[in-house]
């Protein structure tokens, strides 16, 4: 039989000679064969398979196997809906349980700067091909094309640019690499280096995605004190991550995201996603810099509508482990005009007119997604 699904779904299979619509866990799929939907099947439960073998040697914690299992059984029905071949679906999801298991018993060592890497195995294509079967492509866009092309050739020229957005999945990055390069940016989808938190480098199920970005992590004022005897220690390394930055800043032609509320947008008591507060001094530690670099830096603000693909706990916390939603969705991106970071603005008035600018835009995004 046909493994996880129910005798009343096989039964009338049976009776078909022809390709069906089916539901799997009540999610709409593709016109498929009964062969092709044994395939993926099958690929799945090898996966779980090894993944409960890996649980039963004490190789991987238990809570890792439950998160996985529920995240490979809808990321399954989404590469279905997708129509990914059953190939290119059991290319991602090994690739992912073996890098996964690397990070728990080996994990990677990140330094203060990490870049991308590219090879002999490249984790930055594998992490956007990872995450494209979960963008619905024709409800998704990215606005603001035009600045995204300003950017590079501003960066091409030796001048440094930071994009200052919200923040609302961990794949935040691999969204905006695949929307940029569906529109044939890839060049500046490459070299965007981003500021992220430390639990991207040390959860095991993030880090193989963490390995293909440029990175500089720095703990944020919301985990830097938990646990406090962790605080002395953290405090360096984020001292660390402001000299790389101020070394890539000096060098020039560097691009940089950063989320200046220091988190992932939550939804709010309306169970709406409402972007959460920036931090005025974290815009202005990227003043300083960038004034420090002595080289032209510009500022652009951006709005990203992202929620809907593995979406943050309710709640924020310091724990790693946390469940992972594989389900598909729209996603945009919002990049807008470039505003005056270093010119008369004072910091708390730069933090409000970014704020202003970025909220508006996404609310333009959700109105989009409402009507699409």
């Amino acid at each position: 039989c046909i493994i996880g699904f129910s005798s009343r779904l096989i039964d009338s299979f049976r009776l078909m000679n022809k390709p069906y619509l089916f539901k799997l866990n009540h999610v709409k799929m593709s016109s498929l064969s009964i062969e092709e939907i044994t395939k993926y099947q099958i690929i799945k439960q090898k996966a779980v398979e090894s993944i409960a073998a890996k649980a039963a040697d004490g190789s991987v914690p238990q809570f890792v196997v439950k998160m996985l299992s529920d995240f490979l059984e809808e990321y399954t029905e989404s590469n279905v809906e997708a129509h990914s071949t059953p190939e290119f679906f059991a290319n991602n999801v090994m690739t992912f349980l073996k890098s996964v298991q690397t990070a728990l018993v080996n994990p990677h060592q990140f330094k203060p700067f990490h870049s991308a890497i590219r090879e002999p195995f490249d984790y930055y294509k594998w992490g956007n091909e990872f995450i494209k079967p979960l963008v619905i492509f024709d409800k998704s866009k990215f606005v603001g094309l035009d600045y995204a092309k300003l950017i590079l050739d501003q960066i091409n020229k030796g001048e440094n640019v930071v994009i200052l957005s919200n923040h609302q999945t961990e794949v935040d990055p691999q969204v905006i690499s695949i929307l940029l390069e569906e529109n044939g940016l890839s060049e500046l989808a490459e070299k965007i280096i981003f500021i992220a938190g430390h639990k991207v480098t040390n959860d095991p199920v993030a880090v193989p995605f963490s390995m293909g970005r440029n990175l500089i992590c720095i703990h944020s004022k919301k985990h830097i004190k938990n646990p406090p005897e962790d605080m002395p220690r953290k405090q360096a390394q984020n001292l660390d991550s402001m000299k790389e930055m101020n070394n890539l800043m000096s060098e020039g032609g560097k691009v940089f995201w950063v989320a200046p509320s220091g988190g992932r947008d939550r939804p709010d008591d309306s169970g709406e996603f409402a972007i959460a507060k920036f931090d005025f001094k974290a815009l202005d530690m990227f003043k300083l810099i960038a004034m420090q670099s002595k080289k032209p830096t510009h500022f652009y603000p951006m709005a990203m509508y992202t929620h809907t693909l593995v979406p943050p706990p309710d709640s924020v916390s310091s724990t790693l482990g946390e469940s992972r939603s594989g389900k598909r969705g729209a996603v945009s991106v919002s990049l807008l005009a470039e505003t005056n970071g270093i010119g008369g603005l004072k910091d708390k008035e730069f933090t409000e007119e970014i704020q202003i600018r970025v909220d508006q835009a996404y609310k333009e995004l959700v109105d989009y997604h409402k009507s699409v």
